[in-house]
């Protein structure tokens, strides 16, 4: 019994990795994190959409309640050649963006945003109101579109923050 317990110990120990360090409470360090995390997200999404030379919807109707926008950004996206005909094909370096809106019958409204470079995510994100509820960058130090990522990080709406593996705790409001 005791050598089982032994080996999971051992186990446990091998996976955890390396000792983290402990948790930033630093308010303005941790806010500073947050609003780089942010803006890194909000510069992707802009660029990401601007170089876009066409997107497709499903909203041919009024009164979906889920609309799907898609758009393929990048080098070869879009050029019009000699004849004046777009011809648009995917290749690994085009970015593909993806945003789904929910209208729910409660009056929420849900967006999921996804941006990604041949099988690889730069940025998915969740808003609920507007508000950001939860937000990945999983990619740094790579150059998207004429964007450095210089950043990689994790948001979450709880009130936690990984920015470059240092692990933040964001300040409470007061009520």
């Amino acid at each position: 019994m005791l050598y089982r317990l032994g080996g999971l110990l051992a186990l446990s120990v091998l996976l955890a990795g390396p000792a983290r360090a402990q948790l930033i409470t630093d308010p303005a360090r941790a806010l500073a994190a947050r609003d780089t995390l942010l803006q890194q997200a909000a510069q992707l999404r802009l660029r990401a959409e601007q170089t876009s030379p066409f997107f497709k919807t499903n909203s041919h109707g009024r009164g979906r309640r889920r609309v799907v926008v898609q758009g393929i950004s990048g080098q070869n996206s879009g050029a019009l050649p000699a004849t004046g005909v777009r011809q648009t094909q995917w290749t690994p370096d085009n970015v593909v963006w993806r945003h789904v809106t929910c209208y729910r019958r409660n009056g929420r409204l849900l967006e999921r945003y996804r941006l990604s470079m041949g099988h690889k995510t730069l940025l998915r994100e969740r808003r609920l109101n507007g508000n950001v509820i939860w937000l990945s960058i999983p990619v740094a130090y790579s150059n998207v579109m004429g964007t450095a990522i210089r950043h990689r990080g994790l948001f979450l709406r709880t009130g936690y923050l990984t920015l470059d593996n240092d692990q933040y705790v964001l300040p409470r409001p007061l009520l």
